[in-house]
């Protein structure tokens, strides 16, 4: 009878250490979504809200996918018809573009996914990514309402890039992110006509910068403009999101730094401050409110002025990831321009890569440049066009 029991108890010790080895990744399945997914899918807002990190891939067993509701990403009741082998193997029958999308995994890279995912139907691993058993999992965009907040959450963030034209969102890199921004404004409006290409022809303004995430509300950035050949030091701390902050009904990041002109005798600095505040009304419709300041705004005067502005901007994502955006930046006290700021463009998200085309009327890309407004008058139908790209890597 005790050797019976003492059977019995192996083979229950058995079943018990199987299931526990199911309910970790692979190192080598691991490594796989490391070097080929989670390069775009990471951070707060990963694509289609899928995140491929090593902490998160759990979450995508047994969840519906977001382009196709029907079909799971990781099925463990049925491993074959996982979504997430369709899309790498460049399957009929998927939505958006296969994975990853520039180049199809390596043979024994794809006989490794496929291993792990059709072994899970013989060890299931939990839902969530604690390794809590018995939950099921929820679409980022079905979730339920956040505690104190009437409001849901969505599976897109208010805005993609940490600006929206020129000015900032409420968007921050995720904790040991790198973000690179490359700005560009050409200085000739489009009126130039065709000889100077729509002012594609002309000199331009262009600003490159590098933050990096120091925590998930906390990132520090530094860049370089080449008008007046201004160099730009400045932090960006998230102080509240929408729905998971107190309830609140509304985002705010704050803004601030200091920069230096060197191209004028002596160099000048300036100090600038601002709040970005963004309510996501909808998946597809946010708006953005941003009181800012700024000294020495007028840079070739003896006795420079500080500046005041109050922008205003919104996008409307009209099909995923593609969206339309607006800004409008009055200078409300100090030094202005001829006319007050604006922009009007596209944006579009690439896994890790934002990219916005758009024309406006100011040349200017810190915020003692285009705070004050643009040289060119929206009543003469007179603007330039310019360009963001965004890389988080």
């Amino acid at each position: 009878m005790k050797r019976a029991v003492s059977v019995i108890l192996c083979l229950l010790l058995v079943a018990i250490v199987s299931a526990r080895a199911g309910d970790k990744v692979p190192g080598d399945v691991v490594s796989l979504f490391q070097k080929r997914c989670a390069v775009c899918h990471k951070g707060k807002t990963p694509p289609k809200g899928l995140s491929w990190e090593p902490t998160r891939i759990a979450e995508a067993i047994d969840r519906a996918s977001n382009e196709v509701p029907e079909l799971k990403i990781i099925d463990t009741a049925s491993p074959e018809s996982s979504y997430v082998l369709k899309k790498v193997r460049r399957e009929g029958g998927i939505k958006g573009n296969p994975m990853p999308p520039l180049k199809a995994l390596e043979a024994d890279e794809l006989k490794r996914l496929e291993t792990w995912v059709l072994g899970l139907k013989a060890f299931p691993v939990p839902s969530s990514a604690d390794g809590s058993p018995g939950k099921a999992a929820v679409r980022p965009d079905a979730a339920a309402p956040a505690r104190g907040t009437s409001k849901p959450s969505f599976n897109t963030p208010a805005f993609f890039g940490t600006q929206l034209l020129n000015l900032p969102t409420t968007a921050t890199p995720a904790k040991g992110d790198v973000l690179v921004r490359i700005s560009h404004r050409f200085s000739d409006p489009v009126d130039s006509g065709f000889d100077d290409l729509l002012g594609l022809d002309s000199a331009a303004n262009i600003l490159l910068s590098v933050g990096y995430g120091i925590t998930d509300n906390l990132a520090v950035k530094v860049g370089r403009a080449r008008a007046y050949k201004e160099f730009e030091l400045s932090a960006d701390w998230l102080m509240a999101e929408q729905g998971k902050t107190a309830g609140l009904p509304f985002s705010a990041t704050l803004h601030g730094g200091v920069s230096l002109a060197t191209d004028g005798s002596p160099d000048e600095a300036k100090v600038f401050a601002a709040v970005s505040l963004s309510r996501q009304f909808t998946r597809r419709l946010s708006f953005l409110v941003v009181p800012a300041f700024v000294t020495n705004a007028d840079h070739w005067a003896l006795n420079p002025e500080s500046t005041f502005s109050l922008g205003l901007g919104a996008r409307y994502m009209i099909f995923n990831e593609f969206s339309i955006i607006a800004e409008w930046v009055p200078a409300l006290a100090g030094y202005k321009e001829i006319e007050s700021g604006w922009g009007l463009g596209i944006e579009k998200r690439i896994g890790g890569h934002v990219f916005q085309v758009f024309v406006n009327n100011a040349v200017g890309l810190t915020p003692a440049q285009y705070l004050p407004g643009g040289d060119l008058r929206l009543g003469d139908f007179d603007f330039r066009i310019g360009f963001n790209i965004f890389r988080t890597f």
